[in-house]
């Protein structure tokens, strides 16, 4: 095994005793998910590794491989997930209430990282089939399997651009850990990120401006990162001494989800603005190990891996962190959720649903919210919709969250669902 496979090949499970034990930096990229928790498995080769933090991507591979594609726009679909169910890492697809469970890659060798195409009907992946690490690509119900990488080094964490057109992943082709970008088709491979750092998990936002992505500053330290999506600008999101992984766009691109450490455990998933700023802790239990999250295509919900006792399952959650619900429940270890959007044209609608906090009412022109008393509305999709906040008697309006911020009027354009809050303070 080469020395650069020491990350990604880990259970969650594994991954929380890791981190949980003070092993938050030498955990095994590519560690044998039967291997028993602690022995190291044997190395060959000579792919130099950039000192990194192990540890979180085998957490991926096992509760969630890699973080999954980011939400791009669109009716929710099926979700792809890893698991070893069946005795090694296969891809499996579901409805988004748990239903229809199925193996769609069923080969001998592990396969993981799916990443649903913006169409709904491709998923890219990564694959051991062929004696080593590489990206392949194959229909939404496993036909039609096609190499994309052949390369000696590693390659792996596909995700692909809004647009179908190209797919972002992580490789150690240029001697250590970086980001490229190629054609769908597998052609015209580019590299992006060219540091010093160990760049991986690339993550291109669903309005094809920016990839988010992982980078590891110094040998304790992950850090979420953006750049442009030509490589460039690349600026730092998270600035803490704890460990920040996995970073996913809502469909909106306003926001991005990602596990994190900074609230006092390394297994909670927080969401933030794209910007870096207002930070929210949304799993918030310290008894539960959970971690790769991805947004749903319609912006309503999110799905993550989560460690309870000894077994990962997928669970699904509401934006804001409640309705925690559990949809898979096999006896092996379920993770690394992608959720796709419906094939086919996008949808024509989308729906705008304001919540307040005090006593006050928003109304909104092109009209349909006059919230009080009707809080949602469907508009047109492209439409953009201004919503302006009244406060009442004793009270005064002191500012938007959700889908918008500031205290003036708020303009939301609808290419997904979305949901804003007024706040209202008394005195």
């Amino acid at each position: 095994m080469a020395q650069g496979e020491w990350i990604e090949r880990q259970t969650p499970q594994k991954i929380k005793n890791r981190e949980r034990s003070g092993w938050k930096n030498h955990l095994p990229i590519r560690y044998v998910l039967s291997t028993a928790v602690g022995a190291r498995p044997a190395e060959t080769g000579t792919t130099p590794m950039k000192p990194r933090s192990v540890l979180f991507a085998a957490l991926l591979i096992t509760i969630a491989a890699l973080p999954a594609q980011a939400g791009f726009p669109g009716s929710n679909g099926k979700i792809a997930f890893v698991s070893d169910r069946d005795g090694n890492q296969e891809i499996y697809t579901m409805n988004p209430d748990g239903s229809g469970q199925l193996n769609i890659t069923n080969n001998p060798a592990n396969d993981y990282d799916p990443a649903w195409s913006p169409d709904g009907t491709r998923i890219a992946f990564t694959s051991e089939r062929d004696n080593g690490r590489e990206i392949y690509v194959m229909n939404g119900d496993g036909s039609g399997v096609t190499r994309l990488t052949n390369d000696p080094a590693l390659d792996w964490t596909p995700a692909w651009s809004p647009d179908g057109t190209k797919i972002v992943f992580t490789s150690f082709r240029a001697g250590g850990g970086e980001i490229f970008v190629m054609n769908a088709d597998g052609s015209g491979v580019v590299q992006l990120t060219d540091n010093t750092t160990y760049d991986r998990h690339p993550k291109w936002s669903p309005n094809g401006s920016k990839i988010a992505f992982e980078s590891q500053p110094s040998y304790s330290d992950w850090e979420i990162m953006v750049m442009n999506a030509d490589g460039s600008g690349a600026t730092q999101l998270t600035n803490n001494s704890n460990l920040d992984f996995e970073p996913d766009w809502s469909p909106d691109s306003t926001k991005i989800v990602w596990r994190t450490g900074q609230f006092g455990d390394s297994g909670e998933i927080a969401v933030m603005n794209a910007d870096g700023t207002g930070a929210v802790n949304l799993t918030n239990d310290l008894l539960v190990y959970d971690a790769q999250p991805a947004w749903a295509p319609d912006g309503t919900r999110i799905a993550y891996a989560s460690v309870q006792g000894s077994d990962s399952d997928i669970r699904l959650m509401n934006p804001d962190g409640t309705g925690k619900v559990t949809i898979t429940t096999s006896s092996g270890q379920d993770y690394d959720p992608d959720w796709g959007p419906t094939s086919g044209p996008p949808p024509s609608t989308f729906a705008l649903t304001v919540t307040k906090s005090g006593q006050g009412s928003v109304s909104s022109a092109p009209s349909g919210i006059k919230c009080g008393r009707d809080c949602s509305e469907s508009y047109a999709a492209g439409t953009a919709v201004v919503l302006t906040a009244k406060a009442g008697r004793g009270y005064s309006f002191t500012g938007w969250s959700g889908a918008c911020s500031g205290t003036g009027t708020c303009t939301v354009t609808m290419n997904a669902a979305k949901t804003v809050t007024a706040t209202f303070s008394s005195g």
